[in-house]
This record gives C-alpha cells, sequence and structure tokens, in this order.
C-alpha cells in the first residue's frame, strides 16, 4: 500500500535506513519537498539557470540562488526576484498640482521626469527622484487628452481638446511647434518610432475622423508646415478614438468608432493606408501592437478583443469573447454584473504571451495570445478599469486601475493579486484614478486621479519625498495669455514668452507663497539667499520701479506684497462684489470656490491678439498652421431667448407664404460670405446666425461634432424618456422642472439665457399646467435647441383658451422631464401611491426595483405639485425623489433579478405597453396601424422614382460639412419610414409636420430657384397629398395628377420652353446637356 500511494525512487530496496522515498517510514511530508544546497542549484541542468522539479514547493532561498549564481554566472530572474517583492511598493507621495482631473500621465525616456495633462489646461514637469515640479507648459485653452514623448527624449507633444497638438523643447521648455490641422478633439498622439535618417513622424488623431501624419526633422526639431493627412469617416460623426504603433514603426493601426480597424504603412516615401478591417461590430474603444512581432489586440464595445496577424497575405484574428468564463470553483462572482459586455482597455505583456482585457464587469481576463484561450479572470475592482499598465521588463506584472480608486498590482502567471492601494483622500472621499504609468527602469509607478493628484509609487524609503509639500503650484500657472494669429502665447502681464520668464514662486492650492526651504526647490532658485525666496516689489519690464500700493480690499498675503512686474504673483484683487467664476472644466475636484490659484483659472483659455511689439523677444518658434485664416475660433455661441412675439412661425413655413431668400450655397468662401451680407439686412435675431456662421467658416475645416443634431433628436424608436416633442401633443407642463432645466444651463454655461424672457417673469403661471403643443422649431446649436409653443388649454373642456407661451431646451443629463404628456400623467394619478408599496421604473433600457417611502412636495413653495413628490428606497439601498409618471406597478410573475438590487432587461412587449396610445380620430378614420402600413408601402414606390433619391438617407456630413451649421432637424424619407415601422408618431399631423421639413431643410440650406429645391417640393406635395387622402393606395397616381396640375398651371401662363423645362427636376448631368442644346440652337 505504501509503495503503491507513495512510490520509491529506487524500487525494491527494502531497508529501514533509506531516507526520503527509500524510508520504509516515508510519509507524504517526508517527500513533498526536497532541500537543495547552492551546488546542486548550480549543477541543474549543466549549468543553465534553474527549472525546480513540479514538487518543489517552497520558493528558492535568495541565499542558495547568490550563491548559485556566483557559481555559474546565472540564475532565472523569477528566482532571484520572486513577485512577492512587489509587496514593498509603497506610495511615496499624494502631490496635489492641478485644479481638475488629470486624465495624463508620462515618463520620460529615462524616467527621471514625469509630465501630467489635466483637464486645468496645463502640462506639468515633475522631478521622479524627489517629487518637484520642475516646469509648467502653458498654452493649452482647453482639456489635455493625451501626451507622448520623443524616442531621442527632446520633444514632448501634448494634444487637447482644442483641436492643436502643441509642442515644446525638454531641454528648455520652449515652445517648437503648434500644429492644426483637426477640426475636432485630438484623441491620441503618438510619436513614431521608426528612423529613417533626420526623418520622424509624429501621428495624432481627432474626434473629426482624421489622422495626421507631422513630418519633423531630428536636428532641427522643425516641423512641415502640412501634415499627410487622411479622413476616415464612412458616415457623420465618426471619431478616432485610438491608435498605435508597431514596435519597429513601420506600421500604425487606429481604432474608430464606426467599427473600423485601420493600419497604416510609413515604409514608403509618405505613410499610405493599407487596410481596413471591418470584423468588430461596435466602436474599437483600444488597439494595441505587441512589443516584438507583427500582431496587435483591438478591443471593442461588442464584447469581443480580437488578436491580428498578418498571414498568407491577409489579416487574420482570433476572437477573445468576454462571456467567456472560467470552469471551475473559482469563478469571480462579477462575471453577471451587467447584460452587455463592452472591452474598455487591452494590454500585452511584456513577452507578448498573454493578452490582459478589461470588461464592463469590472473583471480583468488573461488569455493565451496564441491559442486564445482564457487563462486567468481577475476580480478585485468594484468600477470600470480603463487603465492596464504593463510592466517594462517582468511579463509576470501588469498594473491595473480604475474609478473606483482602486490600484492593483497583478501576477500574471498565478492569476493573483500582488499588492492594492486604495486613493482615499481625506475630507474627499475616494479619487478615480485615471492614468498610470511605469518608469522605464521598473522602480517607479505613477498615477493621476479626479482630485487633481499626482501619486507617486516606488522601491525603497519616503526620505526625499518627505521634504517637498503636498499642494505644488506655480505662482504663474493660471495668468492670462495673450495668442498670435498661430496660436503661439505670452503671458499678458509681462509681455514675455512662459519660458522666457524668471523663476516662479511655489505656492499652495489657495495662493499662499511655501516657506524658503520650499521655494528652494524651484529650478533657478537652489542658491538664492532666504532675502531672494520672499516675494517682493518687482521690476515692470521696462525697469521702472513700481511704487507700493495700499489696498483696503480682502487679499491673500501675496496680493498686498506683490504688484504688476516680472515677479509679479497674478492673484486678481478678491472683492465681495466680484463675481468670481470657474471655467466649465473646473470643479470636478470641489464645490466652491477658493481664493488664490484656482480663482484666477478662468483666465486660462482667455486670448487676444498679440501686436507686433509683442512678439519681438520671441522669435524661436515654428509656425504650422493649416488653417487658412488666423482669426481665433469661438466654439460657444450666445442665444437670445426665442419667444412667441418675437414674429417668428415655429410650424414648418408654407411655400407660398414664404419670401425666397438667399442662402449658403456657393463653393468658395468669397461668395458664402457675400451671401451672409445680404441676409444681414433680415432682423437683428438672423444676424447673430450669420456672426456664428462667419466664425464657422473661418476655421476652413469641418465643424465640430457638437454642431450635430443630439441622439435625442435623431432617435427612430419611441421611449418614453427623453421626451421628444410632437405637434399636438397635449401635455403637463411643470414649473419648477423648468426651473431646475434653467439653473443648469446657466450653471454649466451651455448657452446664455434671458431670465427676463422665462415664462414665469411674463405671466402668472402656476406649478404645473395643462397646454398642447401648436408650434415647434429646431435651432442650430450647439447645443441643438427644441423651441415649443405652448397653447393654454381648458381642464374640462379640453379646448385652447387662445393664451400661449413659448419656452425653449434641450435633453440635458441628471435633469428631469419637465414635460409629461397628459394621458401618461392620467395613468399615474390614478394608481394612487401608497407607502410601502413596491414598484418598478425603466433606467437604460432595463427594470429597477423600489419602494415608496414617503410622499411630500418637492418643493414646499409648489404644495400641489406632484412632481418628483415621492421618495423611494431602491432595493440597492440608494434613495431618491421620483415622480408618479416613471413610477410602474409590478405585475404578478414578474420576473426579479438574481442578485438584490440589479436590473432586469426590458422586453420589447413591455416597452411597446408603456407607449402613448392613441385617441380617436387622431389618425383619422382608420387606425395608427393601418396608416402607419399604408404610408410605407407610399414611400416606398415614391423612393423607386429619381427625383426622390436625394432624400432617401440622411445628408452626408463629410461632403456637406456646413449641413449641420445651417439645419438643425435633419429628416429623410428613410428616417421616416423607420420612424413609422416602429410607431413612433402619436398622431398624423406629427407625421406631416415632419414631411414639411423635407422641403423646410432643402430651402434653407440651397438656393430657393435651385432643381433640388423644386424635387423637394414635389416629394413634399406627392407625400402629403397621399396622407391627406386616406382612401388612396397608389402614391403614382398622387404624383402623375400633381404633375398634371403644374402643366396645366404653366400652359395657363404661356411660359417659355426654357421656363417649362427649368420647372422639371433634371438631374444635374441632363440639366448640363440641355444647357449645351440650348447654347447650340440659339433658343431664347
Amino acid at each position: 500500500l505504501l509503495d503503491k500511494e507513495i512510490p520509491q525512487s529506487v524500487p525494491g530496496v527494502q531497508t529501514l535506513l533509506g531516507v526520503g522515498r527509500q524510508s520504509l517510514l516515508r510519509d507524504a511530508k517526508d517527500c513533498k519537498s526536497t532541500l537543495w544546497n547552492g551546488s546542486a542549484f548550480a549543477a541543474l541542468h549543466r549549468g543553465r539557470p534553474p527549472e525546480l522539479p513540479a514538487n518543489y514547493v517552497k520558493p528558492p532561498n535568495v541565499v542558495n540562488i547568490t550563491s548559485a549564481r556566483q557559481l555559474t554566472g546565472c540564475s532565472r530572474f523569477s528566482h532571484i526576484f520572486p513577485s512577492s517583492a512587489y509587496q514593498h511598493i509603497k506610495m511615496h507621495k499624494r502631490i496635489l498640482g492641478h485644479l481638475s482631473s488629470v486624465y495624463c500621465v508620462a515618463f520620460d525616456r529615462s524616467g527621471r521626469r514625469i509630465f501630467t495633462g489635466s483637464d486645468d489646461c496645463l502640462v506639468k514637469i515633475w522631478a521622479t527622484d524627489d517629487g518637484r515640479l520642475l516646469a509648467t507648459l502653458r498654452g493649452h485653452s482647453a482639456e489635455i487628452s493625451d501626451m507622448a514623448v520623443n524616442y531621442e527624449n527632446t520633444l514632448i507633444a501634448a494634444g487637447s481638446c482644442d483641436k492643436v497638438v502643441r509642442v515644446w523643447c525638454l531641454r528648455t521648455c520652449a515652445p517648437v511647434a503648434v500644429l492644426q490641422g483637426h477640426s475636432a478633439s485630438i484623441t491620441s498622439i503618438q510619436f513614431c518610432p521608426s528612423t529613417k535618417g533626420t526623418t520622424r513622424y509624429l501621428t495624432s488623431t481627432g474626434a473629426d475622423g482624421t489622422i495626421c501624419f507631422w513630418q519633423w526633422h531630428v536636428k532641427t526639431m522643425k516641423f512641415r508646415d502640412r501634415p499627410v493627412k487622411f479622413t476616415e469617416r464612412s458616415r457623420p460623426g465618426v471619431q478616432i478614438s485610438c491608435s498605435s504603433f508597431s514596435s519597429g514603426g513601420m506600421f500604425i493601426t487606429t481604432g474608430s468608432t464606426d467599427h473600423v480597424i485601420r493600419i497604416y504603412y510609413l515604409g514608403s516615401e509618405t505613410p499610405e493606408k493599407i487596410a481596413e478591417l471591418e470584423s468588430h461590430t461596435d466602436k474599437v474603444v483600444a488597439v494595441q501592437f505587441c512589443n516584438n512581432g507583427d500582431r496587435f489586440v483591438s478591443g471593442s464595445r461588442d464584447g469581443t478583443a480580437r488578436i491580428w496577424q498578418y498571414q498568407q497575405q491577409e489579416w487574420k484574428s482570433i476572437v477573445l469573447d468576454m462571456a467567456t468564463k472560467m470552469t471551475g470553483n473559482n469563478v469571480p462572482s462579477g462575471e453577471d454584473k451587467v447584460t452587455k459586455l463592452k472591452v474598455t482597455m487591452v494590454a500585452w505583456d511584456r513577452y507578448d504571451t498573454t493578452v490582459i482585457t478589461a470588461v464592463n464587469n469590472f473583471l480583468l481576463k488573461v488569455w493565451n495570445s496564441i491559442t486564445g484561450q482564457l487563462l486567468h479572470t481577475l476580480s478585485g475592482h468594484d468600477d470600470e478599469v480603463f487603465v492596464l499598465e504593463a510592466h517594462p521588463f517582468d511579463q509576470r506584472i501588469i498594473l491595473s486601475a480604475g474609478h473606483d480608486g482602486n490600484i492593483f498590482i497583478w501576477d500574471l502567471d498565478r492569476g493573483t493579486k500582488i499588492r492594492n492601494y486604495f486613493n482615499m483622500i481625506e475630507g474627499q472621499g475616494h479619487g478615480a484614478v485615471f492614468d498610470c504609468k511605469f518608469s522605464p527602469d521598473g522602480n517607479h509607478f505613477a498615477c493621476t486621479d479626479s482630485h487633481g493628484h499626482l501619486l507617486l509609487f516606488g522601491f525603497g524609503c519616503s526620505k526625499y519625498y518627505e521634504k517637498i509639500p503636498d499642494q505644488m503650484f506655480f505662482h504663474t500657472d493660471y495668468r492670462p495669455l495673450i495668442r498670435d494669429a498661430n496660436n503661439y502665447v505670452l503671458d499678458e502681464q509681462t509681455q514675455q514668452a512662459p519660458h522666457l520668464m524668471p523663476p516662479p514662486f511655489l505656492v499652495d492650492v489657495d495662493g499662499n507663497p511655501h516657506p524658503t526651504k520650499f521655494q528652494r526647490l524651484v529650478p533657478g532658485r537652489e542658491n538664492c539667499k532666504d532675502e531672494q525666496l520672499i516675494p517682493q516689489l518687482g521690476y515692470v519690464a521696462n525697469e521702472q520701479v513700481i511704487g507700493q500700493q495700499t489696498n483696503d480690499q480682502d487679499e491673500s498675503i501675496l496680493d498686498g506684497i506683490i504688484r504688476d512686474g516680472t515677479f509679479l504673483f497674478i492673484l486678481a484683487l478678491r472683492s465681495p462684489n466680484m463675481d468670481i467664476y470657474s471655467s466649465p472644466n473646473i470643479g470636478l475636484r470641489r464645490s466652491g470656490q477658493i481664493e488664490g490659484v484656482r480663482q484666477m483659472h478662468n483666465n486660462a483659455p482667455r486670448s487676444q491678439m498679440a501686436t507686433e511689439r509683442d512678439l519681438m523677444a520671441w522669435s524661436r518658434r515654428v509656425v504650422v498652421n493649416e488653417l487658412n485664416s488666423g482669426v481665433s475660433s469661438d466654439s460657444s455661441s450666445e442665444y437670445s431667448d426665442w419667444t412667441a412675439d418675437a414674429g417668428i412661425n415655429l410650424q414648418p413655413p408654407k411655400r407660398q407664404t414664404r419670401q425666397a431668400t438667399r442662402k449658403i450655397c456657393s463653393s468658395s468662401e468669397e461668395e458664402n460670405l457675400k451671401s451672409l451680407e445680404e441676409r444681414q439686412k433680415k432682423p437683428k435675431q438672423t444676424r447673430k446666425k450669420v456672426c456664428k456662421f462667419i466664425r464657422l467658416l473661418s476655421m476652413a475645416g469641418e465643424p465640430n461634432e457638437e454642431w450635430f443634431a443630439p441622439q435625442w433628436i435623431l432617435d427612430t424608436i419611441p421611449r418614453r424618456s427623453p421626451f421628444v416633442p410632437q405637434m399636438g401633443d397635449e401635455l403637463i407642463y411643470f414649473r419648477q422642472g423648468h426651473e431646475a432645466y434653467v439653473r443648469a444651463v446657466r450653471k454649466s454655461k451651455i448657452y446664455s439665457l434671458n431670465l427676463q424672457k422665462q415664462p414665469w417673469n411674463k405671466m402668472d403661471l402656476r406649478e404645473q399646467e395643462f397646454v398642447k403643443i401648436v408650434g415647434i422649431k429646431y435651432e442650430v446649436g450647439p447645443p441643438t435647441l427644441c423651441c415649443l409653443k405652448l397653447a393654454f388649454l381648458d381642464p374640462i373642456s379640453g379646448k385652447m383658451t387662445g393664451e400661449s407661451f413659448s419656452i425653449k431646451y434641450h435633453d440635458m443629463p441628471d435633469v428631469i422631464d419637465f414635460l409629461v404628456l397628459h394621458q401618461f400623467y392620467n395613468e399615474a394619478k390614478e394608481r394612487n401611491w401608497q407607502i410601502g408599496d413596491r414598484f418598478r421604473s425603466i433606467i437604460d433600457d432595463a427594470w429597477w426595483f423600489g419602494t415608496v417611502e414617503s410622499q411630500q412636495p418637492f418643493q414646499p413653495e409648489y404644495p400641489d405639485s406632484s412632481f418628483q413628490c415621492y421618495s423611494v428606497h431602491w432595493d440597492n439601498n440608494e434613495r431618491e425623489k421620483m415622480s408618479p409618471w416613471d413610477m410602474e406597478p409590478i405585475p404578478e410573475g414578474t420576473a426579479f433579478p438574481d442578485e438584490v438590487g440589479a436590473g432586469v432587461p426590458v422586453s420589447q412587449e413591455e416597452l411597446t405597453a408603456l407607449l402613448y396610445k392613441p385617441q380617436e380620430g387622431e389618425w383619422g378614420a382608420h387606425s395608427r396601424d393601418e396608416e402607419c402600413e399604408r404610408v410605407i408601402q407610399g414611400i416606398n414606390h415614391l423612393l423607386s422614382l429619381d427625383f426622390a433619391s436625394p432624400f432617401a438617407v440622411p445628408v452626408d456630413l463629410s461632403a456637406y460639412p456646413l449641413y449641420c451649421t445651417v439645419v438643425a432637424y435633419p429628416t429623410d424619407l428613410n428616417t421616416i419610414r423607420r420612424r413609422l415601422e416602429n410607431r413612433f408618431y402619436r398622431r398624423i399631423s406629427a407625421l406631416m409636420w415632419e414631411v414639411r421639413y423635407i422641403e423646410h431643410n432643402a430651402r434653407t440650406f440651397n438656393e430657393p430657384d435651385s432643381p433640388i429645391v423644386k424635387a423637394a417640393k414635389i416629394v413634399t406635395d406627392v407625400l402629403l397629398r397621399f396622407i391627406g387622402d386616406q382612401s388612396c393606395t397608389d402614391i403614382l397616381d398622387t404624383y402623375n395628377k400633381i404633375k398634371a396640375e403644374e402643366l396645366n398651371i404653366c400652359i395657363s401662363h404661356s411660359p417659355s420652353p426654357i421656363s417649362l423645362i427649368n420647372s422639371i427636376p433634371f438631374p444635374p448631368t441632363a440639366i448640363s446637356l440641355f444647357s449645351v442644346l440650348v447654347l447650340f440652337f440659339n433658343l431664347p
């Protein structure tokens, strides 16, 4: 029995004197582990690094391994430095250095410097060894989105949401280039690793769907004037979201929101696109080339990642399905947290043996990169993970971080957690971690968070980091800048380029200077005397002494002793009457305003034109400006409130009553501006739009995606929320909800609002009013606004009283709808919820369950309003205010979630049952289903006619980029058909209103007498008459009748042959041919 359970090493030898497996008294413990001495380690495998037997349980003794290394000169890295050694990494310092979230962090190639890029528009440089703040790079006017350091370690480039890439010299911090080739936010930037003589490339991708290859000279560091540019827009609104170079730099791959992966080759004279891979079915959010070889991995929101490799003249992929689960009993409990799995980030280990994917169910999955087998599932995060960082040379180690504030170090070989850090900020809760990077030597890593902090981790002691303050800002960080026509900047006060200014003073977040021992940390102040480290009276640029000034206002320390000069702190005077506000990208860290550094940040995006004299001291720069004009573009728009008495008709205008006006239609910019000048003779409100168009045209590029019509307007599927108005809707208007919307708009400074023109300031409005939509107009953005004319209805008779008022609004996150369909309101009133009642509610297409806790008015001044009058307790232990029309009873037999507090997907039948039910007569003599099917057939037949083809699908914004800046509510026949199929329209008048908009949009964008407008007129006439005649089933018969009527009108007015033919919408080729015939025959 003993020989069977624990077999001998040498079978058949029976002795009591043996040891280990030869002993008759042996047990499993004796044979489980063998102790080796140093010479045994050295002799194993003839001196090669030792590979231990499987039953060697204990980790090798460091002393034995070291002695073996002395004997043989080699050892295995995993033995001499076990993964448990990473448990000794600790956080050296958390430094507050930015006023907003910091989404970017990077090391230079030496690992001695750290760069942070923040939403406060600044790039800062820090010392790795002791955490000192070395420099601040100013110039961007919006959030920093990505950063990159070149391989020669001479340049740093930063991309921003201001559509600009700025490049600085790492030796002098001088601006090297300002690259302006995008018309939307920069999404990623990369320096190319390849070296071809002295030529190098910097690539940038943008939310405008373009990738730019900027060529530069490695010795002169000068950039070419224009990039090699590829615009990849398969449809409007496509963005390139990510990019990655191959290890040799010959290839770069990009991922886009149109589901396509594109690969470019840089081995030719100029970069060229060589492949488009369309295997993903949703947005590609991450791509990453491996460290060695030609493979890359892509991650998508379709729930898969793919490992790509070029084989047999084509790109082939291995699919990694995030729904794959580990077998066995160690399946993490978070596998089923979400219904639709999405990849959020991808990474390779250092040796490319495994691929790591982060999934939106908070899990990390480790895959074999050759076979695609799932090796490990790593759990521990409580929120989505967007950071995966592999160790620079240890293939076992990867770092992950997420919005839950957790930072994990993982052992990929074992699939275990080595160390966990939690970013808890005293008094503020946890800070979401947005980026992490290892230093090149692997001894440090740096993280950045949502509160403006830089976190420094590493081995060893922290004594050098204890010598620096917890808050580090330069007094010049947020001083206002002036800009020249090429977007280079000068400090407004000193008229100097930021890199030429004297060493700044070190201050805290409130603007107070640090003690002298900390001032010596500033580069250039190390050897200053104590009295030189305290801010004193300064000198202006022309060396005139500034006299001491007195100020009775409440000032900080620095305000009282430093005035305008070279060594000046621009800390704005703080008066109790001064209206201090922050820029829109400020305020995520904390609420409220703090004096000092933070107060000045509202000056950060400010710019004005510099004079020639201002630029005298600033000649070393490279102008890289693809835009034709030096006019600074301003994406913000001022809006005056639209009101009913402004003389603007909300309904689409009837053709016969509308006076023809000139529209933007010319191909040249000069003609466009001339056309706009003619339109400036119109009323004041139209002139405001003209100014907006001129600013837009000055950009000489595609408009920002902010100009696109929002999804809540374009949706073709009916939903309960957000509310999409339709002509004839009977509503309950809630004043307090409208007031909340106005407050949210003013707080976020989305557009300008005139409070005096709000309806409650012009008439006596109750807390809720019974109204009907009698006019709809959409206003071009950003943001696109919906303007409604609401007529009062008598609560008893339901008839209009003759009074009305107007509002404008748009869908905003976290702002509750203040317009509710009267039908939904009545249904909710009948339910009469009681305390303790169970209910369910739809949020993000899922049912969520809760209990009614109490009922009281949302605001005491509106005691009779039912708006958010219920306090509810959700099953996930959250509490919230709810309105009764957002709550649904729970039917018998309802399927509840497996986990308490989770959601249950909404079925299509349940969604349909919750939608609006048409009232009698709203669809004429027929039912809605009958009318919808009849009109769908009519549209199908109409699309078979050539003149209707331009209106079949949405306008291609890549071909007509200005369309979205002129037309606020785009529509087309295919969109109308899809909405009919989904029963989107609540009544036939809403359908007819949208049909009229086809001609309305054509007239708005094109010349009134152009062929496309005439074709739109025919399409609209035919479809409206067909809809109005419910007995008609052949739309082609309607078309022939209308053509015959127009022909009779033309004959009765005795038109010339030319005018007769001009009334027919020929295609452009036919018109050109006809023009030739007219000239040839000399027709009148």
